[in-house]
């Protein structure tokens, strides 16, 4: 059967910012609850005490049997180190740096210093960045040989990014594939996030086609849900209903 060796997990981002402990450990009892095996985290959007204590992070997963497949870093933030006490296994990283000479060399830089830790650093292919295109991806992939990717699916289509293209040229080098849907073909510039980045199966993006190529390239690793467009869902709800589509797409591979 195809698709087998694919371990599902859901971004913290359907929930946006997490006020309280208790939140967060509300939302990993639901993850567990609906058998996804992993949690990418949003640093950015976790209760204060979780951001100053990795270790707090890392024991509420464990209570509850989830895997920390990682966290978004915007290269200054979260620490390496506090990847290392969250237990984290990648960082996909969002570079902002406008200079893209300047950007390439601050990346190649943090891969290196993050080259000790065991942790992952992967490139996200992020809309409106100087990586958001076939051509700047794999100049920075060539030049940073210890880089790996995050494969968007969403932020790529925007894109007009062939993904058997990406993975033909990139299948060792992918380390997470983030799954969202897109609404519909606009602009890039027009591309709103909370707006056009909606949950499996409500856009226009062919999933069962890409994760059949996925699996014929010999990925092996998390698909990650990701929604940011909830629409007039709640995320809990959002999140089961997507987790359901992507299993369905799966056992029907």
């Amino acid at each position: 059967m195809m698709g087998k060796s694919f371990r599902l997990a859901v971004g913290t981002i359907a929930w946006g910012f997490l006020k309280g402990v208790d939140d967060f450990r509300r939302v990993a009892k639901f993850l567990a609850e609906v058998g996804v095996e992993g949690v990418g985290i949003e640093y950015r959007l976790l209760p204060r005490e979780l951001r100053m204590r990795p270790e707090a992070l890392a024991r509420i997963l464990g209570e509850v049997g989830l895997e920390n497949i990682g966290s978004y870093s915007n290269l200054k933030e979260p620490s390496i180190e506090w990847g290392v006490g969250s237990g984290a296994k990648i960082y996909w990283v969002v570079s902002r740096e406008r200079d893209c000479a300047k950007a390439d060399t601050i990346l190649e830089e943090y891969v290196f210093r993050a080259r000790s830790s065991g942790i992952t650093v992967a490139l996200h292919n992020h809309l409106r960045t100087c990586y958001d295109d076939l051509e700047d991806l794999s100049r920075i992939l060539t030049k940073a040989r210890d880089l790996a990717l995050c494969l968007d699916t969403a932020h790529a289509v925007a894109a007009n990014i062939d993904l058997e293209e990406v993975l033909k040229l990139y299948r060792d080098r992918i380390a997470l594939v983030h799954l969202k849907d897109l609404r519909a073909m606009v602009s890039k510039s027009s591309v709103r996030f909370k707006r056009d980045f909606v949950n499996v199966g409500e856009g226009i993006i062919d999933f069962k086609g890409f994760l059949k190529m996925l699996d014929l390239y010999g990925y092996k690793g998390y698909l990650m849900l990701e929604i940011e467009a909830l629409g007039s869902m709640d995320p809990y709800s959002a999140v089961r209903l997507g987790v359901e589509r992507v299993r369905k797409i799966l056992e029907d591979l």
